[in-house]
């Protein structure tokens, strides 16, 4: 490995999180498909960075942490394991804090 190579950790979206996010993208897309494309987007692309960053997040409770979906209301909650990142699902900013998970 090269001293400036990053170390990539694959990620596991769960089911329950891809339930919220499918949810999610059709609440935005009942006002604009292209919003809900742009989140889905945008959803990716923190995933990828969370796999080669995952300290970047904030930290929750019971080692869990959360990183803001961009310019979007909500968090994308996540454990970070030995070999993976674990996406537990993502939670609307106006719901509060009270994230919990369904499994």
């Amino acid at each position: 490995m090269q001293e400036n190579e990053l170390i990539r950790k694959p990620s596991q979206v769960t089911k329950e999180c891809k339930l919220m996010l499918k949810e999610a993208t059709a609440y935005i897309a009942e006002n604009s498909e292209k919003q809900a494309v742009i989140m889905l987007m945008q959803f990716k692309k923190i995933v990828n960075l969370l796999e080669v960053m995952p300290g970047i997040g904030s930290k929750y409770e019971n080692g869990m942490r959360r990183f803001l979906l961009g310019k979007f209301p909500y968090y994308i909650y996540y454990r970070e394991h030995e070999s993976y990142i674990s996406i537990r699902g993502i939670w609307h900013t106006s719901r509060g804090t009270d994230f919990e998970e369904l499994d």
